[in-house]
C-alpha cells in the first residue's frame, strides 16, 4: 500500500464517520456536565487533558501498541491475554461495555473489507462477545502494515475529536469554538502519542478516580444522550 493510500486508509478507519460507535460515547463527560462541574471551555479542556493523560497515554495507547506488535507475528495466546487485561483495567461497567461494542463493530467491518485470514479469525473468536476497541484497532493496523506511530497519532486524534464533538452538544460549545479547542490541543496530542510509544504494556495504569466515578454515576442520570 502506497504512503498516500495508507493516509487515506487511516483517515477512513479512524474517522468520525466510521461506524464504530465512537460518536455515542462521552466517557464520563456527560456526568460532569449534568452535575454542573463542566460548563465552559476551560472546564472541558481540563477534562480533555486528564482524559488524554490517564486513559489514552496511560492505558489504551500502550494496549493498542502491544496489539499491533502481537498481530504482526500473530501470537494468538498473547492477544487473548492482552484482551483480558484491556477489559480488566476498565473499572466501570459502561466504559468496559462501550469499548467492547466499539471493538465488535470495528472488527466486524474490517474482517469483511480486509483480505486477511488472521483478522477474520479474530472476528470468529470475538465476534459474538465483543473485543476491546484498542486491541481490535491495533491488530488491524498491525496486519495492514501501517506505521505504528501513524496508527497511534490517528487513534489519539480521533479519540480527542470525538470528545470535542460530544462537548459541542453537551457543554455546549459553538462549532468555531470547538475547532479552536481542537487545534489548541495539538501539542497535548503529540505529547500523548510520544508517551504512548514509550510506555510498555506492563506499566499501564488506568488510575483516574474522577472519570471512573463519573462513569459509574452516568447510568443513573435521569436523562442521557450518550452510552457512557
Amino acid at each position: 500500500m502506497s504512503q498516500k493510500k495508507q493516509l487515506y486508509y487511516l483517515m477512513q478507519i479512524s474517522g468520525g464517520t466510521f461506524p464504530s460507535g465512537a460518536f455515542s460515547q462521552s466517557w464520563g463527560l456527560e456526568t460532569y456536565v449534568a452535575q454542573g462541574k463542566i460548563s465552559n471551555e476551560a472546564g472541558f479542556r481540563d477534562f480533555m487533558e486528564t482524559y488524554m493523560e490517564s486513559m489514552l497515554a496511560g492505558c489504551e495507547g500502550p494496549v493498542l501498541c502491544e496489539a499491533y506488535r502481537l498481530s504482526q507475528q500473530w501470537e494468538e495466546k498473547k492477544i487473548d491475554e492482552l484482551e483480558e487485561l484491556s477489559c480488566a483495567v476498565r473499572l466501570t461497567k459502561e466504559s468496559r461495555e462501550s469499548s467492547l461494542k466499539m471493538g465488535k463493530a470495528f472488527l466486524r467491518i474490517m474482517a469483511e473489507v480486509m483480505n486477511d485470514d488472521k483478522i477474520k479469525e479474530l472476528k470468529s473468536r470475538y465476534g459474538a462477545v465483543g473485543i476491546s476497541y484498542p486491541v481490535a484497532y491495533g491488530a488491524v493496523c498491525g496486519r495492514s502494515d501501517i506505521a505504528l506511530r501513524d496508527s497511534v497519532d490517528a487513534f489519539v486524534f480521533s479519540s480527542v475529536n470525538a470528545l470535542v464533538q460530544s462537548a459541542v452538544k453537551l457543554v455546549p460549545l459553538g462549532n468555531t469554538q470547538a475547532q479552536k479547542i481542537l487545534m489548541n490541543l495539538y501539542p497535548m496530542m503529540e505529547k500523548t502519542a510520544d508517551e504512548i510509544m514509550e510506555i510498555p504494556v506492563e506499566a499501564i495504569s488506568n488510575f483516574c478516580p474522577g472519570i471512573d466515578i463519573a462513569g459509574i454515576m452516568h447510568e443513573y442520570l435521569p436523562a442521557r444522550l450518550y452510552m457512557s
